[in-house]
């Protein structure tokens, strides 16, 4: 039978299906188009395809009804949680700008249920009531004809590829998947001993985490004029670092919050490699030191202030966690307000948050020294909402608002600074701001910043233009407030006199942490551990994953580079085509210095030992002018590096390995030094 003769059928059943279609029929297909039409405003095309799915799939429920009992149950069960993807989505594009992302599963909680159900009632009931009325819709149908198998596969197949939702899962899905073949996440980070040093004269600390408050919304040529003049002439008057980066896992505001306090980003509280990714991320981040940890060890009183519910984001978890005893979010908050109706639907209005604030000031005045850490909300996308002291909403929503917030900020930072004279004041963008809130085009990435700024009596207004990241936050406020021993931390470091170690990464773009590192000190009679299985190398009792690639040691050279008093000062993996590129790579980058190092690469083993060695090699020595300068390698399962790494061990080593007369010399000038 010819393709021709099985087709003219099937499109003789569906033009007499259409015609045969009643009110309910066209009901499923109006009712179903409504969720794309939330893309709308932020792209024709994407709404197009997401148009022509629901079209494809209601098609197909249509006909699923046409059959037995067995099909009309799958025709419900299809139905019902197609819609329920639909209006998932919907919410996505509409909170965040966005489809299914990190961020999105990290807030699908029953906390973000349950406040859903607080603060957006009205979406939140219209939303269940059109799930359950679009389930129960199919009851409605005509029984009518159906095509058959192929003419239902076929549309069910259409409606499937072009389904947004699941596209954008599944493209989620695979992104995270590409994601952590380049990712290294230990995160269970080494408990740290906070060894507090009495402070000369301890300076208070307000830190203001301001809603998606970027940078570039000072940018002239991005909104034809500066979007926030006021905050744009008191950065002049402070500390500005100008070149602040969003990386991997900070772009929400608990992501942002726990990466700006930690040093690092939110770890997994299990299986990180979910399909969907984020769900299981732990905002608690146990274990680990962060900034309201340090500060309340050195006796201060540690506050936060913020307008929404705690539980929303599980910011009310993480602060727990971390030093802030004292918290107040919008179930404290509200009962404070002269009028408690005076709420958006995500919480305090800023107006209010500032007032609350300056009053919790006054009050932590004159005691032991405090930090204060505050959170905006009326930038929030997708509309803002403004405080009502800004007066009437003009023009577009969340520009207004960014432009109120302009005011409100600069006056609440100029009012604690009159009152507070002693106090740091910092400002810090928690995030990215989402221009499709804007309805206009963003800037290219590389020119996007957070805006960091600093106050403080004796501090002298200057420009900082390293570049930086959240991870940096914590260590230039323990600079600013005396505490250099913290100037280091985590994947942070002052800005104040360091460069970030994020960008010493190959790929900084990637999330790669190992905590373990900056603590590590190596002495002659410490012993170090190269295990084939991982690779894994425990050193002083830590187990640290020998390449930024996790257990996978693919074409790689990984080093931890110490300097003369046995610090790690750095990390690297080097990757390339043949050993010798990579021997060059490794010799300009570790000239000098000691390091310990795994290799599978066998182009690099065979530059080091000409008759070839096992795919895992370890080797411990420096890398200088000359060349690679090593002690003996091994492909042994695991290899210890004694912790008498006599002259004449190596020697002996050396020969059992078969390394020739000049590399000899080299291992015995090694171990000389």
């Amino acid at each position: 039978m010819s393709l021709r003769s099985r087709l003219l059928p099937q499109c003789a059943a569906l033009s007499e299906s259409l015609a045969e279609m009643g009110y309910a029929a066209w009901g499923l297909y109006g009712l179903r188009l409504l969720p794309a039409l939330a893309a709308l405003t932020l792209d024709w095309a994407y709404a197009a395809f997401w148009m022509a799915s629901d079209i494809a799939l209601a098609t197909a429920v249509r006909w699923l009804w046409a059959g037995g009992w067995a099909r009309r149950a799958a025709a419900l069960a299809a139905n019902s949680a197609f819609v329920f993807g639909n209006l998932l989505l919907m919410l996505s594009l509409w909170l965040q700008g966005a489809g299914f992302n990190v961020q999105f599963f990290f807030h699908a909680t029953w906390g973000t249920l349950a406040w859903g159900y607080e603060a957006l009632a009205p979406m939140f009931h219209a939303c269940w009531l059109y799930w359950l009325l679009l389930s129960l819709w199919p009851f409605l149908l005509k029984a009518g004809r159906s095509p058959g198998r192929a003419g239902l596969a076929a549309v069910a197949s259409v409606g499937l590829a072009l389904n947004a939702p699941v596209v954008s899962l599944a493209s989620n899905a695979f992104a995270y998947a590409v994601q952590q073949r380049d990712v290294l996440l230990v995160p269970k980070t080494p408990n740290q001993a906070i060894a507090p040093r009495p402070l000369q004269s301890p300076r208070n600390l307000v830190l203001i985490f301001a809603e998606g408050l970027e940078a570039t919304y000072g940018l002239p040529d991005v909104f034809g004029q500066d979007a926030t003049p006021r905050l744009t002439a008191l950065q002049s008057q402070g500390l500005r670092f100008t070149n602040m980066r969003q990386v991997s896992h900070t772009g929400w505001t608990t992501g942002a919050m726990v990466a700006a306090q930690c040093a690092f980003p939110m770890g997994p509280a299990g299986n990180f490699n979910s399909v969907v990714g984020g769900a299981d991320l732990d905002a608690r981040v146990p274990g680990a030191v962060c900034l309201g940890d340090i500060l309340e060890a050195h006796g201060y009183r540690t506050v936060y202030m913020g307008g929404a519910s705690l539980s929303f984001g599980r910011k009310g978890a993480f602060l727990a966690e971390h030093g802030f005893a004292d918290r107040h979010g919008l179930k404290r908050l509200k009962p404070m307000l002269r009028s408690p109706s005076y709420v958006s639907n995500l919480g305090l209005h800023d107006d209010s948050l500032f007032s609350l604030t300056l009053d919790k000031l006054a009050e932590l005045d004159g005691g032991p020294p405090f930090a204060l850490a505050m959170l905006t909300l009326d930038t929030h996308g997708p509309f803002g909402f403004p405080s009502a002291s800004c007066g009437p909403r003009t023009g577009q929503g969340l520009l207004f608002a960014v432009r109120c917030s302009d005011r409100l900020l600069a006056d609440f930072i100029e009012e604690v600074r009159r009152r507070h004279p002693d106090a740091l004041v910092a400002l810090l963008s928690d995030h990215l701001a989402n221009f499709n809130d804007l309805n206009r085009p963003a800037p290219p990435a590389e020119q996007r910043r957070l805006r960091f700024v600093a106050w403080g009596d004796g501090i002298a207004p200057a420009t900082i233009n390293r570049r930086g990241t959240h991870f940096d936050l914590t260590p230039t406020l323990m600079d600013l407030l005396g505490m250099d021993a913290w100037a280091q931390h985590n994947l942070g470091a002052s800005l104040l006199r360091f460069d970030s170690p994020w960008f010493a990464n190959e790929h900084p773009q990637a999330l790669r942490l190992v905590h373990a590192l900056p603590g590590l000190e190596a002495h002659p009679g410490d012993e170090v551990v190269f295990d084939a299985a991982g690779p894994i190398i425990t050193f002083d009792d830590r187990r640290i994953l020998a390449t930024d690639r996790g257990l996978r040691l693919q074409d790689a050279v990984f080093a931890i580079a110490f300097d003369d008093g046995g610090r790690a000062v750095a990390h690297r993996s080097f990757r390339g085509a043949n050993g010798p590129a990579l021997l060059r790579t490794a010799q300009d980058w570790a000239s000098g210095r000691m390091l310990i190092g795994a290799s599978s690469h066998q182009g690099f083993n065979q530059q080091l030992l000409p008759q070839g060695i096992d795919q895992a090699a370890f080797f411990i020595g420096r890398i200088g002018e000359g060349g690679v300068v090593i002690g003996p390698l091994s492909g042994r399962k695991q290899v210890t590096v004694p912790k008498a790494w006599r002259r004449e061990a190596a020697l002996e080593r050396a020969s059992a390995e078969g390394l020739p007369t000049a590399m000899a010399a080299v291992s015995r000038r090694l171990t000389q030094d």
